[in-house]
């Protein structure tokens, strides 16, 4: 099966509708149908009939039953009814289900394909990971599978935070420490001593938060730390050659990190990539006029006589020359542009960065780099602790990603009844699918941009709606099809079909419009939805539908497939989402 299901089932049966609503003289658009709030009497209604009639100032029964009469007429639909004032209900046939399902396999996606570079991860160099990246992380590789699935041509960038203040800090630091290295000497004499990092990847995660103690408590260290940022932007020899050992070990700890989430990049550039465009940029600001001079440091206006608060004017160059990160992004787009001339650029940030983005987008707009509706912040809400804060260690400190990793493991093998005694290879394997999968199910499965409560031991659950749950429908449907093996089964078109059947039918021929929805609104809980949905219908049918052992063979080879549809579309979903596929799920010795 190819897993590619490009058909819209709503829009299908909306466009003859709208083709009667059309015939009697009326607009399209009145015939637009929406899911039934009902599904149990209907699968479709259209309250255009409503609409009509204020139109053509006639009684909204009247025309509902005129253009009721005409649908009937259409093989579509098994029923046709009018209820209330005047609202429309649609039953599908059995027969049109079938058709539509038979028609998956093989479809392709539409559409005219877009270039979009999609901004996320955004580790800064020098720090380990922690949950604060883990949002920006699954919530843009989502976004990037689904845009590729769509056929959208995506590169993936990291933009490592690699070049600003940050990085400053810690050169001062260490040159406090060991004044004596030859980094800090005037001038720098590579050697081979130089060529290798003078210490490992553990010590420079816990030099950072050394360093950014002495840059707060330290009005002094503060001003050499700033003075050693502009001096390694500037091309320091010494700062940079050390600079290099700071990026060289933390993108080996970064990609190790990120490879347990499944999550990648096609592009690993930094702040530190766009600063060969800067220095001109910034003159070609000043000479147009897109920038100004004021105290000492280089701005842009950017606010607007409509805007509801005041935007400040975004800092192009501070008073000691140094760069901000809103430099480096306007950097950054031109490069891009430069690079790929995207469609759309997306940035997969903390919505509580959205005023940064308001004056960069506006910023870009201004100098002509790039047209401001091409550029899009997908902002994003916190992950929190039980008391509604942002989730923190026993400790009161910042949990590393890599320990909240081990603590969803520890979950899933309490989960299973595997915490103690002997661990087998496989069951450690099966753990770690399900600790992956209830920690980013746990996060997509909520708005992008609302506030969510983590909770691992209610995240790793079997039950309700949980990544676990949805992984254990994948397994099962891949049982059923293992013990069927029946490689030439078909749908027939010509059997009745049970209300079990039908909806998960109904579900699996919406999966198009649900991977649609979920790119145009950047909200992979869309696609969460979706999975969950087609999970609990599929398991209304695994438990009141006999596949297997249904005795009529035409009943046996439809379930089959619509068992086979259902493991395909769960592995492309997850896929899509990057939530991993166990091979089995064992729980208390009982195999799912």
């Amino acid at each position: 099966m190819n897993g590619f299901y490009d058909m819209n089932l709503i829009d299908r049966v909306s466009q003859d509708i709208a083709n009667i609503f059309e015939e009697i003289g009326l607009e399209r658009e009145l015939g637009v149908l929406q899911y039934s709030d009902r599904p149990d009497l209907s699968d479709f209604q259209c309250n255009g009939a409503l609409k009509a009639a204020k139109i053509l100032k006639k009684n909204p029964r009247e025309i509902a039953s005129m253009i009721k009469e005409k649908c009937e007429k259409l093989d579509m639909f098994s029923a046709v009814s009018v209820d209330g004032p005047g609202f429309l209900n649609f039953q599908v046939s059995d027969q049109f289900l079938l058709e539509l399902l038979s028609q998956l396999d093989g479809a392709s996606p539409s559409g005219k394909p877009e270039k979009i570079i999609i901004d996320y991860g955004g580790p800064n160099v020098a720090k380990p990971l922690h949950v604060g990246h883990l949002r920006s992380a699954i919530i843009g590789e989502s976004i990037k599978r689904i845009a590729r699935s769509l056929g959208h041509d995506v590169v993936g960038d990291i933009h490592m935070g690699d070049w600003g203040t940050p990085m400053g800090m810690l050169l001062a630091e260490l040159e406090e420490m060991y004044p004596n290295w030859a980094y800090f000497q005037t001038p720098f004499m590579p050697s081979e001593d130089t060529k290798n990092p003078p210490f490992s990847s553990t010590e420079l995660n816990g030099l950072y938060p050394q360093a950014a103690k002495h840059y707060k408590e330290d009005k002094n260290f503060a001003q050499k730390a700033r003075q050693a940022t502009a001096q390694l932007q500037d091309g320091d020899e010494g700062y940079k050659a050390l600079w290099q050992h700071f990026l060289t070990l933390s993108i080996e700890s970064i990609k190790a990190d990120f490879s347990m989430l499944d999550v990648d990049f096609d592009i690993w550039l930094g702040e530190s990539d766009a600063d060969p465009f800067i220095d001109a940029m910034v003159q070609d600001f000043l000479d147009r006029g897109i920038a100004r001079e004021s105290e000492g440091a280089i701005v842009v206006d950017v606010s607007r006589p409509n805007d509801k608060h005041d935007i400040p004017p975004l800092m192009l160059r501070k008073s000691d020359g140094a760069s901000t990160y809103a430099t480096t992004d306007l950097a950054t787009i031109f490069q891009r542009v430069k690079d790929y001339n995207p469609d759309r650029i997306l940035y997969v940030v903390d919505q509580r960065q959205d005023q940064h983005f308001v004056q960069v987008f506006r910023a870009a707009a201004k100098a002509g780099l790039i047209s401001e509706d091409k550029l899009e912040h997908v902002g994003f809400g916190t992950m929190n602790g039980a008391d509604g804060k942002p989730f923190k260690t026993r400790a009161g400190g910042v949990m590393r990603l890599s320990d909240l990793i081990a603590l969803a493991q520890e979950k899933a093998l309490q989960e299973t009844g595997f915490s103690e005694g002997a661990i087998t290879d496989e069951i450690t394997k099966m753990a770690n699918a399900i600790a992956i999968g209830s920690i980013k199910y746990g996060d997509l499965k909520n708005p992008r941009t609302s506030d969510y409560i983590f909770d691992p031991n209610e995240f790793v659950k079997f039950e309700g709606n949980t990544g676990p749950y949805n992984q254990y429908q994948f397994v099962r449907a891949g049982a059923v099809l293992d013990k069927a093996l029946d490689s030439k089964a078909q749908i027939h078109k010509d059997i009745e079909m049970t209300p079990y059947e039908r909806n998960l039918a109904i579900k699996l021929i919406g999966f198009a419009e649900a991977k649609e929805k979920s790119f145009k609104r950047k909200l992979p809980s869309d696609l969460c939805d979706y999975m969950h949905d087609l999970s609990r219908a599929f398991s209304a049918f695994y438990k009141n539908c006999p596949i297997a052992t249904a005795e009529d063979t035409a009943l046996r080879e439809t379930r089959v497939q619509l068992t086979g549809l259902t493991h395909e579309t769960l592995r492309e979903t997850m896929d899509l989402l990057a939530i991993p596929r166990p091979e089995k799920m064992i729980r208390n010795n009982v195999m799912g």
